[in-house]
């Protein structure tokens, strides 16, 4: 039988601490990002059900020991660590939040949940510490990480509130990155949820605010299904954005974000049906119909029973067919075209290309 994770633990851990003590070039990097999959393989193995420590003479609690040891070394390094370590760090746990956001469970069941970091107010602190250097570039990279440990950092009130505050930062990265950090929560939280959507009405509505922050606000509205009342509210406040718009790149990212949220109910869901057939009629815009069919096309994939409400004819299924690309990332909620999405939101700085 193939060890567990938990039996390689100790392995992982040592081959980590030697490739962050080499001073090769490339090694600590290296070490570091060898641990991506082995993070992803150990979440999807404790979903799947614990093997019996004693099939591979464990102590009890010594994976989850070493599990934590690992994490802890991993923020020490970024802590620690130059540009590139702190990169390296971040495209770990990014690599780690793909396949959270893949998953069918709402709360994270997998290795970061917060059931399983004992330690996670160190894990928090060390990269907090990092926020407070004071430059743009460690700002961002920290919220990144909060982004990806939502699970166990949503109730820490400090880290809410970097979140929150970054959102209206003079530097367009750490709003972008502030942005991902509060679509993570938001997605578990009801309360950071509300604020966050009142800071992304204001956000759209401001003369200020660039279009580059615009159209990553307006991506975060996907992200509001904590429950039935945030998204309802945050449908409604959609909706209307969309209305009040006259920019077509908005228009496209709103008519998007909305379609992934009402999927979560059949009642927004067909509201939505006849507000995009509405809509159809009175714009003009190639861009926007095509946007607007393949919106309508998305929720009747999605939920076919409203062909049996609706006096709409869904779009030809091969003339509107998405691609897998579009599709899979019609499915999740961070995907892989997603990814590349995030990677957008380091464009301001080209040291940070290089997260995906």
């Amino acid at each position: 039988m193939e060890p567990t994770c938990a039996a390689c633990a100790m392995e992982w851990s040592i081959q980590l601490e030697k490739g962050l003590r080499s001073r090769k070039p490339g090694v600590p990097v290296k070490a570091i990002l060898q641990m991506g999959p082995h993070l992803q393989r150990w979440s999807k193995e404790l979903e799947s059900g614990i093997v019996p420590n004693g099939m591979f003479d464990l102590v009890p609690g010594e994976g989850e020991l070493f599990a934590n040891a690992i994490l802890l070394r991993l923020a020490d390094a970024f802590r620690g660590g130059n540009t590139e370590i702190r990169l390296a760090v971040v495209r770990v746990f990014l690599i780690e939040q793909k396949h959270h956001d893949n998953r069918k469970h709402k709360q994270c069941k997998g290795l970061l949940s917060m059931a399983r970091v004992a330690n996670h107010l160190e894990l928090l602190k060390r990269v907090k510490s990092v926020f407070n250097s004071g430059d743009s570039e460690s700002k961002t990279l920290a919220l990144v990480l909060f982004g990806c440990w939502a699970d166990f950092a949503n109730d820490n009130a400090q880290i809410r509130y970097l979140i929150l505050s970054s959102l209206v930062s003079p530097h367009d990265c750490e709003v972008k990155a502030s942005l991902f950090a509060a679509g993570c929560f938001c997605e578990i939280s009801d309360d950071f949820a509300c604020i966050t959507l009142e800071m992304l009405f204001n956000i759209m509505n401001s003369p200020a605010a660039s279009l580059p922050i615009k159209l990553a606000a307006a991506r975060i509205f996907a992200k509001f299904k904590c429950s039935y009342s945030v998204a309802k509210k945050a449908y409604k406040i959609g909706l209307e954005l969309i209305s009040n718009s006259s920019n077509e790149d908005i228009l496209v990212i709103m008519l998007f974000s909305i379609s992934k949220l009402a999927s979560i109910s059949t009642l927004l869901t067909s509201n939505l049906v006849e507000f995009l057939v509405s809509f159809l009629e009175r714009q003009s815009t190639f861009r926007v119909r095509e946007t607007v069919l393949r919106c309508l096309h998305f929720l009747f994939r999605n939920n076919p029973s409203l062909k049996l409400y609706s006096k709409f004819e869904a779009p030809d299924e091969q003339s509107m067919e998405l691609s897998p690309s579009e599709y899979e990332a019609w499915k999740g909620d961070w995907t892989d075209d997603e990814m590349l999405e995030l990677n957008k939101l380091f464009s301001d700085s080209e040291i940070l290309n290089c997260i995906v």
